[in-house]
């Protein structure tokens, strides 16, 4: 039954690798934003933007692979797991939003 919906979910899968791949490039620097020293928050942001390229090739080779393969387990575990990639990214950024939110609020201004 499943079947029938190989390439809407192959097309899916691919255009979700390509925003999970924008969003974690341009993420990386706010994840990184609240760190004090600013080398390591440069070889961070380096780090995460040279694994992308990594993440984005074994996303797509398991969504080749279910799809030209015909099966539709490896199509439909990519797609979960490029939504709670996508949502953990989504999760980060929250939390990193709240922590400089806290930090602003506890400095007082003379």
């Amino acid at each position: 039954m499943i079947e029938q919906y190989q390439l809407p979910l192959f097309l899916l899968n691919t255009l979700l690798v390509l925003l999970n791949a924008s969003l974690g490039y341009h993420m990386a620097p706010r994840l990184l934003a609240g760190v004090d020293d600013p080398e390591i928050a440069v070889s961070g942001i380096r780090s995460i933007r040279g694994l992308l390229p990594a993440i984005v090739a074994l996303y797509m080779f398991f969504n080749c692979l279910g799809y030209f393969q015909a099966r539709s387990a490896y199509l439909l575990a990519v797609t979960a797991l490029v939504f709670a990639d996508l949502a953990l990214q989504l999760v980060l950024r929250n939390k990193a939003k709240a922590r400089r939110a806290d930090n602003g609020e506890g400095k007082e201004e003379p």
